[in-house]
């Protein structure tokens, strides 16, 4: 669209420890932090972002029966759709009303990606976060991710367990 300045500072995070190092030099700094995934839903104003921008581009798929259960470990910037569609084809039940949905799965927990009466917090088991009080990667059972509650310093996801 031609549209939006660019960010202060910016950092393309493919590993945990650089998206907790790069927040951490920026609240040392009291610079103001943006995570961005894939863009899908992002206008920048002109101005551009005068702060830190992570974009998270941590990858990795993998999955293992657990108790007659398939257990999918998928890192945050993985593409939502593709993982919806090779759900889909290995006959893993629990994400197929979710399809065509865009964005990257680190997203799907924040905002409780949900249609025609599923929702990704029926499948989630766990989210791997940054958590932004101590500065330190946790796993958050489902449970402790207050799915449908929106928070102002909400943990940063670097990866989630699924269990469709």
């Amino acid at each position: 669209m031609g549209v939006g300045g660019s960010a202060r500072f910016f950092v393309e995070a493919s590993d945990e420890a650089t998206v907790a190092s790069a927040v951490a030099w920026a609240e040392s700094r009291h610079v103001p932090v943006r995570i961005l995934g894939g863009g899908s839903n992002v206008v920048v104003a002109d101005a551009g972002v005068d702060g830190l921008v992570v974009k998270i581009d941590l990858r990795g798929l993998s999955s293992r029966e657990v108790d007659g259960a398939i257990e999918v470990t998928a890192a945050a910037g993985e593409p939502w759709d593709p993982f919806v569609e090779r759900a889909v084809s290995q006959g893993w039940g629990g994400l197929e009303c979710l399809s065509g949905i865009p964005g990257l799965i680190g997203a799907t927990p924040i905002q409780n990606v949900g249609a025609y009466g599923q929702e990704v917090s029926q499948t989630v088991t766990a989210v791997r976060v940054l958590d932004r009080r101590s500065g330190e990667i946790a796993t958050l059972a489902a449970a402790e991710c207050e799915f449908g509650r929106a928070g102002s310093r909400a943990p940063i996801p670097s990866g989630s367990s699924f269990s469709p």
